[in-house]
């Protein structure tokens, strides 16, 4: 004699359904897993990636579909690169988009492995760097890889697309390793008002040195010819700075901290 057997099939979504058939053992059935407005199926609880799938049924089984947000796949915000050493969420273009947030609302992350999704079906691994519409080079970036930008945009008023979190464009960072001609600066972490050493200078050339603040704007230029070294004063303010180098040879970017 047949037994009967108990079939779950839950949906995950915006809400949670839950439906409960019973079908004889061996029966074939079709599972067909259809989202919501603005939600795309993503998988079942047994890692099938087929929305419309058959199955049969040899013992009591739990069926669980699990979809994403639309914003998940919504991963292309604009980053605007200001100086290579400092980038900013395009926040006009997000704000013309019809999204509402602010500076708190925006979170830098620098991925490690795969980027992190915003549902977390791969885990959250991606390092927490900090929170605002700017991201710079700091200690804590090192100057390498990829970062990206999360803007919780619960806010936004209905109709658009999604009202939780989305993700700016992938940024990829990386410090070009220094020809040895090129001039180096050290140390690139300097106490205020510490010394700075400019090295590797052609003695034979005009070289002008011009130092930025955080924000970009110049704070001196100094010139210097017949010498393979110039000694500079770090600022009185901590922070991430930025020098260019230019002479005949080329020009130069160079960054140090000041703690």
């Amino acid at each position: 004699m047949r037994r009967k057997l108990l079939l779950y099939i839950l949906f995950v979504a915006l809400s949670v359904p839950i439906w409960a058939i019973k079908v004889s053992c061996g029966t074939w059935i079709e599972l067909r897993a259809k989202p919501a407005k603005d939600w795309h199926f993503d998988h079942w609880n047994d890692g099938d990636t087929s929305a419309v799938r058959q199955v049969e049924v040899l013992s009591n089984a739990h069926y669980i579909a699990f979809f994403a947000s639309e914003c998940e796949d919504y991963a292309n915000l604009p980053v605007v690169s200001l100086y290579d050493w400092l980038l900013m969420l395009d926040v006009r273009s997000v704000q013309a988009m019809g999204y509402w947030f602010g500076e708190k609302d925006v979170s830098w992350y620098r991925v490690r492995g795969e980027p992190d999704r915003i549902d977390g079906s791969n885990g959250y691994d991606d390092a927490f760097v900090c929170r605002g519409y700017y991201l710079t080079l700091d200690k804590n970036l090192n100057g390498t890889g990829d970062y990206y930008a999360v803007v919780d945009v619960s806010a936004s008023p209905s109709g658009v697309l999604c009202t939780g979190y989305m993700r700016s464009v992938l940024v990829h960072l990386a410090s070009p390793a220094p020809s040895r001609s090129a001039p180096f600066l050290t140390p690139i972490h300097v106490s205020r008002r510490g010394q700075l050493f400019l090295a590797g200078l052609p003695p034979d050339l005009l070289t002008t040195v011009t130092m930025y603040d955080i924000a970009g704007r110049p704070i001196g230029t100094f010139t210097t010819s017949g010498n393979e070294r110039f000694v500079l004063t770090a600022p009185g303010v901590s922070g991430c700075y930025m020098m260019i180098v230019q002479n005949d040879e080329g020009t130069y970017t160079l960054r140090y901290i000041v703690r």
